[in-house]
């Protein structure tokens, strides 16, 4: 069953559906940082019950997400410089852990995966009509396959979480502009440490990948008008 909201309830419990639809909502932009969440309207739209929604919006305050305040509706968490530099900064070590690893576990078969998805961004971004969405899912496919080379359940799971925090942060803030968008050379020197199977190299690289993210966004919080890539 697809709700307005883009929830599948499936074999999904109620709550667990209404969680996961919310949370893609934020992390995509459809739900803007600093807006209020109107439980009994998400309710009717996504076709659960207030309580439910109020659940899954305990989860999601859990994961900083939301904000839950006393007697009134939930607000979606707003923008907040050091909040994105301190969740950038431990995600860039955070995936500097992960690149030792996955330098160590990679096979030829997993390099050939990454590369694959790679070249999916490089096609994505010649297309005539440029999709952010579609590029960005691509994107997070590349680094959601490079985390599973790791074998570190929890340290995977804990990436996302702060992935997906960045990632609403970029809808918002880069990729609604069309600026530091995906692209295929990002990853090169991630791709070439990999290949060597360097996990220093990978280390650096990676930690270096997602800093750059960090730095674009908090310039471009200062100076609105500047391109962080030029």
């Amino acid at each position: 069953m697809q709700h307005a909201i883009g929830i599948e309830a499936g074999f999904k419990t109620r709550e667990q559906a209404a969680y996961e639809g919310i949370r893609a909502a934020i992390v995509d932009g459809r739900l803007e940082q600093g807006t209020t969440v109107n439980v009994s309207r998400l309710a009717d739209e996504i076709g659960v019950s207030r309580i439910t929604v109020g659940n899954a919006l305990k989860r999601l305050s859990g994961e900083g997400f939301v904000l839950l305040r006393p007697h009134r509706e939930a607000i979606v968490a707003p923008i907040d410089p050091g909040l994105i530099r301190e969740i950038y900064l431990m995600r860039a070590e955070l995936e500097a852990l992960a690149g030792q690893e996955e330098a160590r576990l990679i096979t030829d078969a997993d390099l050939a995966d990454l590369i694959g998805i790679n070249n999916q961004i490089a096609a994505l971004r010649e297309e005539p009509d440029l999709d952010v969405r579609a590029l960005r899912a691509a994107d997070l496919a590349f680094h959601r396959r490079l985390r599973q080379i790791a074998s570190m359940p929890l340290l995977s799971q804990t990436l996302e979480n702060l992935a997906d925090r960045c990632e609403a942060f970029r809808a918002r803030l880069l990729d609604s502009r069309y600026r530091v968008l995906p692209a295929p050379y990002r990853h090169t020197a991630i791709l070439d440490a990999l290949e060597r199977r360097d996990p220093e190299g990978v280390s650096v690289a990676m930690r270096r990948h997602v800093l750059d993210g960090m730095d674009a966004m908090l310039e471009l919080l200062l100076d609105p008008e500047r391109d962080p890539e030029a």
